[in-house]
C-alpha cells in the first residue's frame, strides 16, 4: 500500500511497508521501497495538499451537531432523516445513480471530482434509460426529464456545492468523529423516492449513507468466476441486483472479494474492486478502462507506478495464466491496496497461493 503513500501520507490509513516488497518483488523492491518510505516520512504537506481532487468538508475544530458518536448516518436532501432504511434495501429497491467514497482526516473525500463525474455520468445514463422506458407514463416521463435537465445545467462540477453539504451534514451528525477512523461515504441519486420532500427544481432525492470504514485483512484471498457485466463504466443499481448470485458464492466461499473473467479467460475485475496481477516480466496488468468501473484508488495506482517507473500494460490478465503470476492483488475505495493471498478457480480446478508480505 505505499505505492499509494504520496497520496494518503497524512492520512492514518497508510499500510504496511512491506507492500512494496510485494508489489514490485525482491530484486526491485527495497530500492524503490526506501524512496517511498522517504516520501511517506514527508508529513508537512496536509492533506489536501496531497488530494488536489478532494474538496474541504469540515471546519477544523468542528464538533458537529451531537456529542453522542453513532454507528451510521442517513442523510436526504441535506437533512439527516431517521427513515428505517439500510444501505442495503435503499441500493437494492430503487433505480439511480450511486458512488462510494473514503474521508481522508475525516476533513476531505478522497478523488471528490470524480466521484461528481461518476454521480454524473451513471444518473445521466440512468435517467435518460428511464425516460424511454416511462412511455405514456406522463408523470414518470415529467420527473426523469426534470431530473436530466438539472443534470445537464449543472454539469459534473456544478455536484459539488450540492455533495459537499450532503457529506459535510452526515460527517458533522457523528459527533465528536473518531480521530482514529476514516468513514465511508456512499452517495445515492434516485427518482423512485421523489415526493414533497424533494427539491421541486431538482427532481431527485440525494441519499448520503456514512459509516465507518470497515476492517479488512492485510492479505485477502479471492475466488474467480465466470461472468460479464452488462454496461461496466456505469455504477447504477442495476449492478447491485445483478451481482447478488456471485454475492452468494463469495459468502459460501468465506472469500473476501470474486473475480470476474469472460469466455476467454479474461479477467476483467472484481465485485467491488478493480485487479492487478504482476507478470513475469514485472509489468502491472489490468483491464482497459472500457471493460471496467474505473476505480479511484485504481487511479491512484497508476499514477504511482507511472511516477515509479514500474511497467503497466492495460490489458486483462488470463486466468489461464495465474501460475505464471509473481502476485496479484485488488483495490477499492474501502480497501485501498490489498495484496492477494490465494486465488481460487473452481471452474477449472485452479488455485495458487502467493507469498505472505513480511
Amino acid at each position: 500500500p505505499l505505492l499509494l503513500s504520496a497520496v494518503l501520507s497524512a492520512s492514518s490509513s497508510m499500510l504496511p511497508t512491506s507492500c512494496w516488497h510485494w508489489l514490485l518483488g525482491p530484486t526491485r523492491g527495497s530500492a524503490v521501497g526506501s524512496g517511498a518510505k522517504k516520501a511517506a516520512s514527508n508529513k508537512k504537506a496536509g492533506p489536501l495538499a496531497l488530494l488536489g481532487a478532494a474538496a474541504l468538508l469540515l471546519r477544523r475544530g468542528s464538533t458537529g451537531m451531537s456529542s453522542t458518536n453513532v454507528a451510521s448516518v442517513l442523510v436526504r436532501n441535506g437533512k439527516a432523516a431517521e427513515l428505517g432504511l439500510t444501505k442495503s434495501e435503499l441500493l437494492k429497491n430503487y433505480a439511480g445513480a450511486y458512488t462510494t467514497a473514503r474521508t481522508v482526516d475525516r476533513r476531505s473525500v478522497f478523488e471528490f471530482s470524480m466521484h461528481c463525474t461518476r454521480l454524473y455520468d451513471t444518473a445521466t445514463a440512468v435517467w435518460t434509460r428511464q425516460l424511454e422506458e416511462a412511455g405514456s407514463d406522463v408523470a414518470a416521463a415529467k420527473i426523469c426529464a426534470c431530473a436530466r435537465t438539472f443534470l445537464s445545467t449543472q454539469g459534473a462540477a456544478g455536484l459539488k456545492p450540492l455533495l459537499r453539504q450532503e457529506i459535510s451534514t452526515a460527517l458533522e451528525s457523528f459527533g465528536n468523529l473518531d480521530e482514529l477512523s476514516e468513514y465511508q461515504v456512499t452517495v445515492f441519486f434516485t427518482v423512485d423516492t421523489v415526493g414533497s420532500h424533494t427539491p421541486e427544481e431538482r427532481g431527485f432525492d440525494v441519499y448520503t449513507y456514512v459509516q465507518p470504514m470497515p476492517p479488512t485483512a492485510a492479505m485477502v484471498d479471492v475466488q474467480a468466476h465466470r461472468a460479464d457485466r452488462d454496461n461496466p463504466t456505469i455504477k447504477d443499481m442495476q449492478w447491485i441486483r445483478a451481482r447478488e448470485g456471485l454475492e452468494v458464492l463469495q459468502k459460501e466461499a468465506g472469500v473476501n472479494e470474486v473475480l470476474m473473467f469472460d469466455k476467454d479467460g479474461k479477467v476483467t475485475e472484481g465485485l467491488q474492486t478493480n485487479f492487478f496481477a504482476v507478470a513475469a516480466d514485472g509489468a502491472l496488468l489490468t483491464a482497459p478502462d472500457d471493460l471496467i468501473l474505473a476505480g479511484t484508488v485504481r487511479k491512484v495506482v497508476l499514477e504511482a507506478a507511472a511516477k515509479e517507473g514500474i511497467a503497466v500494460r492495460l490489458e486483462s490478465p488470463n486466468i489461464r495464466d495465474l501460475e505464471q503470476w509473481e502476485s496479484c492483488f485488488i483495490c477499492s475505495t474501502s480497501r485501498l491496496v490489498k495484496p492477494i493471498s490465494c486465488v481460487e478457480v473452481p471452474e477449472l480446478k485452479a488455485k495458487k497461493s502467493f507469498p505472505i508480505a513480511n
